[in-house]
């Protein structure tokens, strides 16, 4: 028996064993030493020994342990994922591009989208960002209370048949055709945070007339 070779395997083994406990998984596992398989008779000692190298190649181990509690999904659920994993980098690229290439406010609305479950396709995002922006000029209210309110009369706008990018302008018409007063339509932007309800009102007056 190559003596030498079974220490290395103990060790790798003991070291597996302990990684185990450490991680809270409780191991009822004896290794034999070198001295202790030396007193063995030689069919006892040759058993450790195939017994040691099975463990190895196929007993319990921590990455076992992780694989086997990790998610598996089908072929059509990991292709879903990669798809949506390039959807999320286009989008991303997108909003990079809208900011100018740094980290901007608009990757934070793509989360919050996600968050709401909201599915917008890169080529919307630019309507969509300006919509925003639009929105939050209107009154200085906090992102955290308004935003979904927002995102729906967003989806709202777009089942009705608006085109992401006419959203703003048509609303700038609607303010202006119902104040009567064409200088009034270049000022629709600057509400005191008094004025937010009153912005939210008037979008609601807006999807109401489509």
């Amino acid at each position: 028996m190559d003596y030498k070779e079974y220490s290395r395997q103990r060790d790798i083994a003991v070291k597996r064993v302990k990684r185990m406990s450490e991680a809270g998984y409780k191991l009822d596992v004896k290794i034999p030493t070198v001295k202790e398989l030396r007193s063995m008779s030689p069919e006892r000692a040759e058993a450790m020994r195939s017994a040691l190298e099975i463990y190895l190649d196929r007993g319990a181990s921590l990455q076992r342990k992780r694989e086997s509690e990790r998610i598996h999904y089908s072929q059509e659920e990991q292709a879903e994922r990669r798809r949506e994993y390039q959807r999320d980098y286009r989008r991303r690229r997108v909003a990079q591009e809208y900011a100018g290439g740094r980290n901007s406010k608009y990757e934070s609305y793509l989360k919050g989208i996600k968050t709401l479950g909201v599915d917008l396709k890169p080529s919307q995002l630019p309507g969509f960002f300006q919509y925003m922006d639009y929105r939050f000029s209107q009154g200085n209210a906090s992102k955290k209370y308004v935003f979904d309110i927002f995102v729906d009369d967003y989806k709202d706008l777009l089942s009705k048949g608006y085109k992401p990018d006419q959203i703003v302008g048509d609303y700038e018409k609607f303010i202006s055709n119902q104040l009567a007063v064409a200088e009034r339509a270049g000022s629709m932007q600057g509400y005191s945070l008094a004025q937010v309800e009153g912005a939210i009102d008037s979008w609601d007056a807006f999807k109401s007339n489509r």
